[in-house]
């Protein structure tokens, strides 16, 4: 397990406070999310030769992807293949339009009723290494359930399947749809970014999302809200972009005293403001007592500014 940074955020200005405490609590639909389910078993379709595009393709990433050549016909769910193939191909960034083309694509493509047991064997062979290879991070389980189970998971629609995380990061800066594809620990696409090391660069931590959220104040038009983050904390960019959407005004304060630091952040209609970073400082531990530990005693400007001090 990691540490966990603390963060706090502190909106003064808020333009829109209904929309924002939506993002804190989540629960809404996550387009982000439906466009990866359905992108995995889009890939998976073209890897198998289910769907095949309009025209020949190459793709250096992953030439099984493309390798079975163009559709004998033109039919309306090849268009939708092939319009997702090029979106897919060209490292789509997943903002709210383009998750809805990428939807209204696996919708057309009818890739939802090829059940299991509708699949040929050699369909079925080639979905089953794919699935071995990648069944942690398509899955998102140690342990993975049955391919066919899994698959057919894919198949099924309804908004209620993707409900979106608590301050998911990737709703303030999209993340890519080839990216997602190739999964948290990457070694799929050759050349594409693992989403880990994406998530890190992006958001500043490797789970985009904020764990623990709490609304600790709310007034008429300013918020605080606290959450913990992996390792570190939420990156400047996000926070930023926060400020530019939500209010005029952003304070960020972190702490993290596993690896000892703290820092403060100030954020103005989407420019950063004022940046700084310090070690914590610590009191002294009571001498008569073994199992005590000292206490964060500084800086004073994080004292009481976070729920806690991570670890």
């Amino acid at each position: 397990m990691p540490n966990w940074c603390a963060n706090r955020l502190m909106f003064s200005g808020i333009q829109n406070s209904d929309a924002l405490k939506t993002w804190i609590a989540g629960g809404e639909l996550s387009l982000h999310h439906r466009a990866r389910k359905e992108g995995i078993q889009l890939f998976l379709a073209g890897c198998a030769g289910i769907l095949r595009p309009l025209t020949e393709q190459h793709y250096a990433p992953y030439p099984q992807l493309v390798s079975y050549g163009a559709a004998a016909d033109n039919r309306p769910s090849v268009q939708a293949y092939s319009d997702w193939l090029a979106m897919f191909m060209a490292g789509a960034v997943l903002d709210v339009e383009t998750c809805q083309k990428l939807h209204q694509c696996w919708l057309d493509s009818h890739i939802g009723h090829a059940r299991w047991a509708t699949l040929s064997e050699p369909e079925q062979v080639v979905i089953l290494q794919l699935y071995k290879q990648k069944s942690f991070d398509w899955g998102n389980s140690f342990r993975p359930a049955p391919v066919e189970e899994w698959w057919n998971s894919l198949c099924d629609a309804g908004d209620d399947l993707f409900a979106a995380e608590p301050v998911d990061l990737r709703d303030v800066l999209p993340t890519r749809l080839n990216i997602e594809v190739n999964g948290f620990n990457g070694g799929l696409l050759t050349g594409v970014p693992s989403s880990y090391d994406h998530y890190l660069t992006r958001y500043g931590c490797k789970w985009p999302v904020g764990y623990e959220a709490n609304i600790c104040f709310a007034g008429e038009n300013t918020l605080t809200v606290d959450f913990d983050t992996p390792w570190s904390p939420v990156g400047e960019d996000v926070v930023a972009e926060l400020s530019q959407r939500y209010g005029g005004e952003v304070e960020h304060w972190f702490a993290e005293q596993g690896c000892n630091y703290c820092g403060y952040a100030r954020y103005v209609s989407g420019e950063t403001d004022l940046y700084i970073t310090d070690e914590l400082e610590w009191g002294e531990a009571d001498p008569d007592d073994e199992d005590s530990f000292p206490d964060v005693t500084g800086p004073e400007w994080i004292i009481n500014n976070v729920a806690h001090f991570g670890g």
